[in-house]
């Protein structure tokens, strides 16, 4: 107690001891160096000779808080390390088996916080990861995102009306995931149609790190040819793994001959540092960019002594960690819409990490007519990465006969931070004569089996991709394309672009050019066409009234085609709002060979239950008219939520009475049942969401503004935020005497007991109450002396700033209250 003189004492006694935190199991958030772990159901024990409980653990729960106990035990010098943490439950400060570490509880917001040196946290404790126990599946839950679009148009005095809608449709049942995907068409002149593209069920097995697909899908591109199937599929789900599993980087090995401190460095930055001890190391748990660049170690020793190497990092989409698996096998029929005959199918992949710069893969195919085989290697080498795979394929054709051969692939990737080249993808493949992929081979026996001839079927000789940029002037200049050649006949198919975009003060430009060519249309004779064209164009943006926020940009895009001629297209466009929820552009597009000039403008506006927008393009002999609307609604126990575009894993946040608040980055606004949409989680993740009050009642108060969440893919998690209505309210009080109240005394609901605030500067209290009449307890002391009651009564209205002034009456006393 620090005394100011006669009744200006400052009572600090209620923080002297903390906050004293009552002992019992408690369901905490589990922080670890800040980051989230998940929620822990955490027994707390009071020991001898201490006030508060204190923090209660066991192996389990510090293994799963990413916590490597045998390093803890070594230490980072292999002498100094923590105490072999003994079976079973104990309540000793942490710091005795884990150096360093430290423990702070909150239970006011309900979490534990632990402080853990970066050495002693295993390879799986990435900041985003989160211990499988603590994934959560979600509530049951119907889902619809629609994207839905109007056009009325008229072409040379022929009138049309036509609308499209696109259909995403969910229904969530606990780890079960239902979906449907779909298109519906209409016009007024072809009446309407419906197209189903996908309806499967989903589950995740969090044991084998996979996914379990039933129904109607596709197989990936990266080995084989994509097919749409109707059957099951299991494969493996990387996001499941921690950041430093999903992407492949390598290990790092080195000798130390003291205590030393070894930096890991890539194009520049500081990717990685810890502390080691004498004699051999490996870095195992390196997350590194995915596109590679070298990476550069130095040792420095204890004595000042440094070296400096480096270890070769390019990668490619094949590379894995040592260890690391991935896999996946299809079963079902090959069901795409343009077979006849759809024939069963049989699809596996699998790969394997098998050293520090090695992955093998390999897979096969089989439908009864046709049987491929697939073996590669990656290699991550000084001079790039490298992947490199043989296809086998017999094909069987219907009458007779088969088709045998092979097809050979070699890809590079390279970036080269010195002189700002990267080869993201360089990739030649090669076919015989006698090779099919899995598409090709079923359109071909489907075709021959209904009279075509065999030789009419073109078949893919060679292949080269290319996706080249390099950094030069300050702009990137960048290269792409790929080029096709077929068996049985000349000529090939191209498809190139090379261009430069740069910035100049607050001016944006870029050159290009794009060469395309096409003697292939199709897979039979019958399909084929050819057609060539150049196209050269120049695009330049500025900021009108400068880069601030809100500024309109100018654009102008100048392009000429080989076959179409010269287009200026010049237009206006940017944004408007708070949270720039409206976007518009006006432009005109003038052909010169033709003479003609096109208007476009387009109108948008972005709501938290729904995006609006609309078009109009009108032109010599033409005119259209179009609005669209996209967004998402969620069925739940709760009622019937809307918003924007879902994604494919959403939170669905709850808060009672908090009307107006705004739901995480999305911005989407609690709703008048007290609901809000957050699209786009991260699965498996830790997800932080926020929920700003700026915009709700200030009669409402938010109990917890922040909750973290680390969902499985497709889940609905619902977050709940606490609220209670309480008016804010300001009290100048004083003692009958007219002196002041002690300064940070405690202030308490006289019913409830609750404590409600404390005494501020100049006898002042800033608190929230409940009701609109009743008495607060003023207390300082156990002394009946040392307490007084303040009565108060609200009027209707009452003015958030008004100042209530009330007398404090000493317990037993009269009423002070003061109606306003």
């Amino acid at each position: 107690m620090l005394s100011l003189g006669a009744g200006g004492s400052i009572d600090t006694s209620r923080f002297e001891r903390g906050n004293i935190v009552e002992p019992g199991r408690y369901r905490l958030d589990l922080q670890v160096n800040r980051q989230w772990r998940g929620v822990e159901d955490v027994e707390l024990r009071r020991q001898p000779g201490q006030d508060s409980a204190v923090f209660c653990y066991d192996r389990r729960l510090l293994e799963r808080a990413g916590i490597d106990l045998a390093r803890s035990v070594r230490g980072q010098d292999g002498v100094s390390g923590g105490a072999p943490l003994p079976e079973g439950r104990v309540c000793d400060p942490l710091e005795r088996y884990v150096p360093g570490a430290g423990v702070r509880l909150d239970i006011a917001e309900q979490s534990v916080y632990l402080s853990v040196p970066d050495y002693y946290l295993s390879l799986s404790s990435s900041k985003t990861y989160v211990d499988p126990s603590s994934w959560d599946n979600g509530i049951s839950a119907a889902l619809l995102n629609y994207n839905a679009n109007l056009y009325d148009s008229e072409v040379r005095g022929r009138s049309n009306t036509s609308g499209y809608a696109g259909l995403n449709a969910g229904f969530n049942l606990w780890r079960l995931r239902l979906r449907h995907n779909g298109t519906a068409t209409w016009s007024r002149r072809n009446g309407s149609h419906y197209q189903r593209s996908a309806t499967y069920a989903q589950t995740d097995l969090p044991a084998w790190r996979s996914q379990l697909l039933v129904g109607e899908s596709s197989t990936s591109s990266e080995f084989f040819d994509p097919v749409s199937f109707r059957g099951a599929r299991l494969s493996s789900d990387d996001r499941m793994l921690p950041d430093s599993l999903r992407y492949y980087a390598p290990v790092v090995r080195g000798t130390a001959n003291t205590n030393a401190r070894v930096s890991v460095y890539q194009r520049g930055y500081l990717i990685y540092e810890t502390t080691v001890a004498p004699g051999a190391f490996a870095l195992d748990e390196l997350q590194a960019a995915s596109y590679g660049g070298d990476l550069e170690v130095r040792v420095a020793e204890a004595s000042g002594e440094v070296r400096t190497f480096i270890v070769p990092f390019a990668t490619t989409v094949q590379l894995l960690r040592p260890g690391t698996t991935r896999y996946s096998l299809t079963a079902g029929e090959i069901n795409d819409p343009g077979l006849e005959r759809r024939p069963n199918l049989v699809q596996g992949i699998y790969q394997r990490g098998l050293g520090n710069d090695l992955t093998a893969y390999g897979g096969g195919a089989f439908t009864g007519s046709y049987l491929s085989t697939l073996l590669g290697l990656a290699l991550n080498t000084p001079v790039g990465g490298f992947a490199g795979d043989v296809t086998l394929a017999r094909t069987d054709v219907p009458g007779g006969g088969d088709l045998n051969g092979s097809s050979y692939r070699l890809s590079y990737s390279k970036n080269l931070p010195n002189t700002g080249t990267n080869f993201s993808l360089l990739a030649y493949r090669y076919s015989t004569s006698g090779y099919l992929g899995l598409r090709d081979a079923a359109f071909m026996q489907d075709r021959v089996a209904r009279g075509e001839p065999l030789e009419s079927f073109s078949r893919l000789r060679n292949r080269v991709d290319a996706n080249i940029s390099q950094q030069l002037g300050g702009g990137n200049l960048f290269l792409n394309g790929s080029s096709q050649r077929y068996w049985s006949r000349g000529g090939r198919a191209v498809n190139f672009s090379i261009g430069y975009s740069n910035q100049w003060r607050d001016v944006s430009y870029t050159l290009s050019a794009q060469r395309l060519r096409s003697q292939y249309e199709g897979f039979s004779e019958r399909d084929r066409g050819g057609a060539s064209s150049t196209l050269f164009s120049l695009s330049v943006s500025v900021p009108l009234g400068g880069p601030g926020r809100g500024s309109p940009t100018l654009s102008s895009y100048l392009s000429h085609d080989s076959e179409s001629g010269t287009q200026v297209t010049s237009g206006v466009s940017g944004v408007l709002g708070q949270r720039d929820q409206i976007s518009y552009a006006l432009s005109a597009a003038h052909d010169r060979d033709r003479g003609e000039t096109t208007k476009n403008a387009s109108l948008d506006y972005r709501l938290p239950q729904v995006e609006l927008g609309s078009s109009l393009s009108q032109g010599p002999g033409f005119r259209q008219v179009s609005l669209k609307a996209s967004g998402g609604l969620v069925a739940h126990a709760g009622g019937l939520t809307a918003s924007q575009m879902l994604g494919e894993t959403i939170g669905l946040v709850h808060a009672a009475d908090a009307l107006g608040a705004r739901a995480g980055y999305s911005g989407n606004k609690v709703d008048g049942s007290g609901y809000a949409v957050v699209p786009n989680l991260i699965p498996y993740q830790s997800n932080s969401i926020d929920l700003d009050p700026l915009g709700m009642s200030e009669a409402v108060e938010l109990k917890a503004s922040s909750r973290n969440v680390a969902p499985t893919a497709g889940a609905v998690v619902r977050l709940d935020y606490p609220t209670r209505i309480a008016q804010p309210l300001l009290i100048d009080s004083r003692m009958p005497s007219g002196e002041p109240l002690p300064f940070a005394a405690e202030v308490l609901d006289a019913r409830s007991g609750e404590s409600v605030g404390a005494v501020g500067q100049g006898s002042r209290l800033v608190l929230r109450v409940e009701r609109e009449r009743g008495t607060l307890r003023v207390h300082w002391g156990d002394e009946p002396g040392q307490q007084c009651l303040i009565d108060y009564a609200l009027a209707a209205r009452v003015a958030p700033a008004t100042v209530l002034r009330l007398t404090c009456r000493p317990m037993g006393g009269d009423g002070g209250g003061q109606r306003l």
